[in-house]
């Protein structure tokens, strides 16, 4: 008995292929001609062409209800990618708001002098510690969660984005253990909170605050990261079957917003 394939077996692609011309030296010109009529109805009622497919196509995709492993592989991609562009686009819209909290100037800056109440019941006319201090801890966790996410992407524009998040944060160092803020051997960023509430608060405004400085630079990087999110997931890609539209992506990274 011939090897199934697909509701043809092995006997039906020997038929098949037998009854092209020249496949036998003894037949006779009505015998060509009848093969030839029979291999034309096979082509034309599509039998020939599912018989084909179907051969060739045995190992490379079975099927799989009514997706191929290829299909359903891609789909996975599609859907892994729809989260990691959703996870950037989440790290890089909180840090930047993070960041812009500390950029904030004039009544909305956290660095602001009012009137402060001390633990002792006295009162003076200073920087409220504990507001900038939950400002800056907050930024280091957006950064930390940025880097995190950001540094196994295969998006180009945010992987050169968070290495140069290192680079400043790197090149700011030393102010920022000044501060009680210090430096991993991975680029992320540790608070102290005890150093940075007795540290020079107009160190920490010059970090965070000054235009240019530690601070701007983070936030641009952040800025960058966010429109590198959505260009990748409204551009075009490659599959192994061919040129796909990233509209694929798109409305799988929509979904998950």
């Amino acid at each position: 008995m011939g090897m199934t394939v697909s509701g043809f077996d092995s006997s039906s692609i020997s038929t098949l292929f037998s009854s092209l011309p020249g496949a036998s030296a003894g037949n006779n010109m009505m015998a060509g001609t009848t093969a030839m009529l029979s291999d034309y109805y096979s082509i034309r009622n599509g039998s020939y062409h599912k018989l084909l497919k179907s051969y060739y196509n045995s190992d490379a995709s079975k099927n799989t209800g009514n997706k191929t492993l290829v299909e359903d592989k891609e789909e996975k991609t599609f859907e892994a990618k729809a989260k990691e562009l959703k996870t950037l686009k989440e790290d890089a819209t909180s840090l930047l708001g993070a960041a812009n909290k500390l950029l904030a100037k004039d009544g909305d800056s956290v660095f602001k002098k009012q009137n402060v109440t001390h633990e002792d019941g006295s009162s003076s006319y200073d920087y409220d510690l504990n507001g900038i201090y939950e400002s800056v801890r907050s930024f280091a966790k957006e950064y930390n969660d940025m880097i995190t996410s950001g540094e196994t992407s295969d998006v180009t524009s945010v992987s050169n984005a968070v290495d140069r998040m290192r680079q400043n944060t790197s090149a700011n160092a030393t102010l920022l253990k000044k501060i009680g803020i210090t430096v991993d051997t991975d680029g992320k960023l540790s608070v102290d909170e005890n150093a940075f509430k007795s540290g020079d608060m107009t160190i920490a405004k010059s970090l965070f605050q000054s235009q240019g400085a530690y601070g701007y630079q983070i936030a641009t990087q952040a800025s960058m990261i966010n429109h590198a999110v959505v260009a990748q997931a409204s551009s075009g890609s490659y599959t192994s079957t061919g040129s796909v539209s990233m509209n694929t992506i798109m409305n799988s990274y929509n979904s998950y917003i």
